[in-house]
């Protein structure tokens, strides 16, 4: 297991009527077409059952190949992994790959490694956010924080279905929860506590969102440093 030593320090956490923080942010990047994948597709639906976990499920398209394309990946997806991998310095891109707070990195399927990276990077959820919906519009809340972050952080909606079952040859079925279908930028934090309202589009395609605060850039993603989950219609 690699760790990363990029914004590993917890910031301040903040009092007040902020929601609770998840203990963390899992990232799963997968793929039908890769072998080892399946184990890590089945522990993140069980992960996604753990209501202080906030998991997320991104299928890449590196395996994709004329003739053979899964429907579910997008290039997104892949080059949140591929910067990733740069911000860390590595050269390959694997899966499943599980990325922790946006801070560590574990075997997606190995549930000790995984819980490794947790206690590493624990304390690095420490901004509070919040969203509330209402019809097609999301209000955001971001708290404050006393510390300063190099280079701010980036505020991301992540829009998913909260399963989602693809049958494969051979009588095998694919089962995945939280399953990401955008990531979608919202703007920049400089420190300072934000409050937004958003239109959110075709939300009857999606079961809930996610609300990432992010140390960097897209290009350049750090620590993740405060998230929530909302749900769409009825609840998660």
């Amino acid at each position: 297991m690699r760790w990363n030593t990029f914004a590993l320090a917890a910031l301040l956490a903040l009092a007040g009527n902020a929601q609770a923080a998840p203990r963390a942010v899992l990232e799963l990047f997968t793929s039908p077409f890769c072998s080892s994948c399946p184990p890590a597709d089945e522990l993140f639906v069980t992960l996604a059952r753990d209501p202080d976990l906030i998991t997320l499920v991104m299928p890449v398209d590196s395996y994709d190949r004329p003739g053979r394309k899964d429907a579910l990946a997008k290039p997104a997806f892949t080059d949140r992994q591929m910067a990733y991998a740069d911000v860390r310095h590595e050269g390959v891109l694997y899966t499943p790959q599980a990325m922790v707070n946006g801070a560590a990195e574990a075997e997606g399927s190995d549930q000790d490694e995984i819980n490794n990276a947790i206690a590493q990077t624990a304390g690095v959820l420490s901004v509070p956010v919040k969203a509330v919906v209402t019809g097609t519009e999301i209000a955001l809340s971001v708290g404050a924080s006393k510390r300063a972050v190099d280079g701010g952080a980036m505020i991301t909606l992540l829009p998913f279905m909260t399963s989602r079952e693809i049958p494969m040859r051979g009588g095998e079925t694919l089962r995945y929860a939280n399953l990401v279908r955008d990531i979608i930028p919202v703007g920049r934090w400089n420190g300072k506590a934000v409050k937004q309202k958003l239109q959110l589009q075709n939300t009857a395609q999606y079961d809930g969102v996610v609300v990432l605060l992010q140390a960097g850039t897209p290009e350049r993603p750090g620590a993740i440093l405060g998230a929530t989950r909302v749900p769409l219609r009825g609840t998660l």
